[in-house]
């Protein structure tokens, strides 16, 4: 299997209620700069969402512009200059592990503000993401799983859940201290619904 290579460059993502102007506005925000298309697609309740990458210019204009081309339907938006590594490669799948130690959950009811606080808790503190888990399935809802000791995890949460909060589109946050052996494994092989990304 081609190993896949941790992605840092900056990410731009557009969520928006309609399904038909997120198709419009995509065009546009392809249109409007060179930008590479990580995800494009329908999800979960009639929304759409776009997720790209590109240089810092080119990702700013291109939201700029999707977001103009149909803005009573913007739902929720996001800028990442500097995302974690790990945010793409999880979002893409990946192989299975052995969680051992504790695991926390932030559940979003936008798309955008997952992956923000999927980024902001996996920069602050010694944790793995386990799965980012974009609307598919899930109501138009999404959640972020990650693992570590649990001071970590307990400090990643804190981060996640205050940059949700801050959007208006906190759900809930969990902290399972030691998972059943059980459960485990609903962690360590996760649904990858996104893994069709671009592998590049």
């Amino acid at each position: 299997m081609e190993r896949i290579r941790p992605h840092t460059k900056p990410l731009g993502m557009l969520e928006w209620e309609s399904v038909a102007r997120g198709f419009l506005a995509s065009d546009a925000l392809l249109k409007a700069a060179e930008v590479e298309i990580l995800a494009l697609r329908p999800v979960t309740p009639g929304r759409f969402v776009a997720l790209f990458t590109g240089s810092v210019e080119a990702v700013r204009e291109s939201l700029g512009a999707g977001a103009a081309c149909a803005r009573d339907e913007v739902r929720d938006s996001l800028f990442l200059a500097q995302p974690h590594p790990d945010l793409v490669r999880v979002l893409r799948g990946r192989k299975a592990e052995v969680v051992s130690q504790s695991v926390g959950i932030i559940e979003t009811t936008s798309l955008c503000s997952a992956l923000l606080a999927a980024d902001g808790a996996a920069k602050c503190a010694l944790v793995r993401l386990l799965e980012i888990r974009l609307g598919m399935g899930l109501g138009g809802n999404a959640f972020v799983t990650l693992a570590g000791p649990q001071s970590d995890v307990e400090s990643a949460l804190a981060v996640g859940e205050k940059l949700a909060r801050e959007r208006g589109y906190h759900r809930s946050t969990v902290l399972i201290p030691n998972p059943d052996q059980r459960l485990r494994k609903a962690f360590e092989e996760p649904v990858a619904p996104f893994s069709d990304f671009t592998s590049g």
